[in-house]
């Protein structure tokens, strides 16, 4: 699979988080109704992990996540997890192949519906930019020294919408 937009994505997190303290990475911070930045970034990596395991095991569950707190308090190792997971994106060699992925609305009641690879990096990609939009709410309002790029955060439509209406 090329360098693509959902590279671009989980690398966008990567960067920024590299210009983070541990101490800011784990700060509870009022605006985000008390969660880190890192508890975000781990619910977001948690999903991209979902989505290889289930590629690999032919059923994608993304209420099935690990709930790593290592991802939410180690930066250097959730940086570190990022540049995998980008590694691991770019080798996925049928990224059209159907995959099923399992839903579950009740406790005594699963779905599976078809799916693959590149429909579920779309959700993804959108469910990434959510939670950067939110983790963009935190450092804007508790760490003014971070540089934040125009577009993190804003959904693509957004972005070309705004360009569109210039």
């Amino acid at each position: 699979m090329k360098n693509t937009v959902y590279i671009e994505v989980i690398k966008q997190l990567t960067d920024l988080l590299k210009q983070l303290t541990p101490e800011k990475y784990t700060q509870s911070l009022c605006v985000l109704n008390g969660s880190s930045i890192g508890q975000h970034t781990r619910h977001v990596i948690e999903f991209y992990q979902c989505l290889l395991k289930g590629v690999a095991g032919g059923i994608i569950d993304y209420d099935a996540r690990e709930r790593n707190f290592l991802l939410e308090n180690d930066l250097y190792f959730t940086v570190e997890t990022l540049e995998n997971i980008q590694k691991q994106i770019i080798s996925i060699k049928k990224p059209n192949e159907s995959i099923l992925l399992a839903v579950s609305y009740s406790p005594d009641n699963q779905d599976y519906i078809e799916t693959n690879f590149m429909r579920e990096m779309v959700y993804l990609v959108e469910h990434s930019i959510h939670h950067y939009a939110l983790i963009r709410i935190g450092l804007q309002e508790n760490f003014s020294n971070i540089y934040i790029p125009k577009n993190f955060g804003v959904a693509y439509s957004t972005v070309r919408h705004h360009e569109m209406s210039a």
